[in-house]
């Protein structure tokens, strides 16, 4: 076939894949895919199952005890609690408002 030709299958193949190509180029792609090996071949290897390595897992680096996730929230609630003292202490002492 032209080189036109499988230069266009070639671009219209991955929406062919899809299932998003319209009737008409559906239809070119198929009949061209019957005549050109090459082209044929294109679309094998792009309609083939890849095997993906499983993804490597990343160990985290340390992890933090539940105990001491529980400790460093309740010591920021009272470290937030006794800035808040110092704060209306120091107003009402002064006469800020």
């Amino acid at each position: 076939m032209s080189n036109f030709e499988c230069d266009l299958v070639a671009d219209l193949l991955p929406i062919y894949i899809d299932g998003k190509a319209s009737e008409a180029s559906r239809k070119f792609i198929e009949e061209h895919i019957k005549t050109c090996e090459e082209c044929k071949e294109i679309y094998e290897a792009m309609t083939a199952d890849m095997q993906l390595p499983n993804p490597v897992k990343r160990k985290r680096r340390f992890k933090i005890p539940t105990v001491l996730k529980i400790f460093l929230g309740v010591l920021g609630y009272l470290f937030f609690a006794i800035i808040v003292v110092v704060i209306i202490n120091y107003i009402l002492a002064n006469g800020v408002l």
